[in-house]
């Protein structure tokens, strides 16, 4: 495979970089990399705050990001609307793999799962438990009938006034609150 046909399939990676920087040499060094992969035909671009205000304002993943985490979170990296990395400049290495893996074809995930792993579960083909009642798909599982026998104990659940059994006459029985009283 020659390297027009590598590039042609890279994912376009955009990189949100603080104005001024806190630190205007590690900006200066990772812009010299960011440029050496553009030219080696890497489709990169670099937003500068204070010069590309409007791309801040624009792109929504990154907007929410400032909005929610403040300007300590830049710089941004984006492979696509994914947010990949931020607070710190990606490495040349870390921008060549998302620039080639971005074009990947990805199975979808389920948002859910996701959240509970890196690699999250595949999405199902059909609903299955409570969403599946929701449409009408699957039958509501039957209800227990009766239930424990609970013996002589009472059901306390808004009626105890402290001495383990609730009051069957008073006021305190009939108040909706005894605050204040």
């Amino acid at each position: 495979m020659n390297d027009a046909d590598e590039t042609g399939r890279l994912a376009a990676l955009d990189i949100f970089l603080p104005s001024p920087p806190p630190d205007v040499q590690q900006q200066e060094s990772f812009l010299d990399e960011a440029a050496a992969l553009a030219v080696a035909g890497h489709p990169i671009t670099v937003y500068l705050q204070d010069e590309d205000a409007w791309a801040f304002e624009q792109c929504e993943p990154v907007r929410a990001l400032l909005d929610s985490a403040g300007e300590g979170a830049l710089p941004v990296t984006l492979l696509g609307l994914d947010i990949v990395v931020t607070a710190v400049y990606p490495t040349t290495e870390q921008m060549q793999r998302f620039a080639e893996a971005g074009n990947e074809a990805r199975a979808p995930r389920s948002a859910a799962a996701a959240g509970c792993g890196p690699g999250g579960a595949p999405m199902p083909r059909e609903a299955g438990g409570f969403a599946a009642q929701l449409m009408g798909a699957a039958p509501a599982p039957a209800r227990p009938e009766g239930g424990p026998d609970i013996g002589s104990r009472r059901n306390l659940m808004g009626g105890d006034v402290g001495d383990g059994l609730p009051r069957a006459t008073g006021s305190e029985a009939t108040s909706d609150c005894s605050c204040g009283a």
